[in-house]
C-alpha cells in the first residue's frame, strides 16, 4: 500500500509542464485557464476582508494575480509544494515579493501551516491538486480544521469546491465539525473546454465560509 508520504515524494519528482493554457504534473491537469473567472471570484471572496491573505496552491498563478490586484490586502502568503511551480511563481511575481506584498512557502500545506500561528489571516483561498485519484473530490476536507484555526474572527475561507450547484450535506457537515457556522456560497458560470478531464459542468460553487 502506497503511503501519503510516498505520494508526496512522487509528486515532487515529476516535471511541471506549463503550456499557454494549462499546467500538468504526473499526467494530471492541475489547472487550465478556463478557470479564470472562477479564480477571480474566489480571490474577491478571499480578499474581501483585506489584511493578510493565505493562498494554498499556486497552479497557473491566476488567483494569485487577482489577490495581488486587491488594494485592500497587506500581505499575501502562498504555500506551494512543487519546486518548479515555486520557481515559476517567484519569477512571475518577483517584484511583488521584493516589495514585501507576497511571500512563497515551498512546502506541502500539512507541513507549512504547523509554523503559522492561530488567527493569523483575514482570508484563505485553498486550491491544490489531489495527489492521487482516491482523493479527487474530497482532498480539501482535511484542511477545514486548519483553515478555522488560521482565520481571525470574521475571517473568510473559500476554495475550489468540486460542487457544481450547491454545497452537499456531507460537505456542510464537515465544515461545521471544523467550527464554521456561517456557510454560504455563490454559483459561478464556467465554460470548460472539451479536453478538460477534471470538470465537465457549466457551473461551479464558490464557497463563502466565515469564522
Amino acid at each position: 500500500m502506497v503511503s501519503y508520504k510516498q505520494y508526496q515524494d512522487r509528486w515532487l519528482q515529476q516535471q511541471a509542464v506549463y503550456s499557454p493554457s494549462e499546467l500538468t504534473i504526473l499526467g494530471y491537469q492541475v489547472m487550465q485557464d478556463w478557470e479564470s473567472q472562477y479564480m477571480k471570484r474566489l480571490a474577491e471572496i478571499a480578499t474581501s476582508q483585506g489584511g493578510y491573505v493565505l493562498e494554498v496552491g499556486f497552479g497557473l498563478g491566476i488567483s494569485a494575480g487577482f489577490v495581488q490586484a486587491s488594494p485592500a490586502i497587506h500581505k499575501h502568503t502562498v504555500i506551494e509544494a512543487h519546486p518548479e511551480v515555486v520557481k515559476f511563481a517567484r519569477t512571475r511575481f518577483n517584484q511583488n515579493i521584493a516589495a514585501g506584498k507576497m511571500e512563497i512557502l515551498n512546502s506541502f500545506w500539512e507541513d507549512a501551516t504547523r509554523d503559522l500561528p492561530d488567527a493569523s489571516f483575514d482570508g484563505i483561498l485553498f486550491d491544490t491538486c489531489p495527489l492521487h485519484q482516491e482523493t479527487v473530490f474530497f482532498h480539501y476536507f482535511p484542511f477545514f480544521p486548519e483553515a478555522y484555526r488560521l482565520l481571525r474572527p470574521n475571517g473568510i475561507f473559500t476554495y475550489f469546491s468540486d460542487e457544481p450547484r450547491e454545497i452537499s450535506a456531507d460537505h456542510e457537515r464537515l465544515l461545521r465539525q471544523a467550527g464554521f457556522q456561517q456557510i454560504d456560497f455563490e454559483v459561478v458560470p464556467v465554460t470548460p473546454p472539451a479536453d478538460c478531464r477534471y470538470w465537465t459542468h457549466n457551473t461551479i460553487v464558490a464557497p463563502i465560509i466565515r469564522k
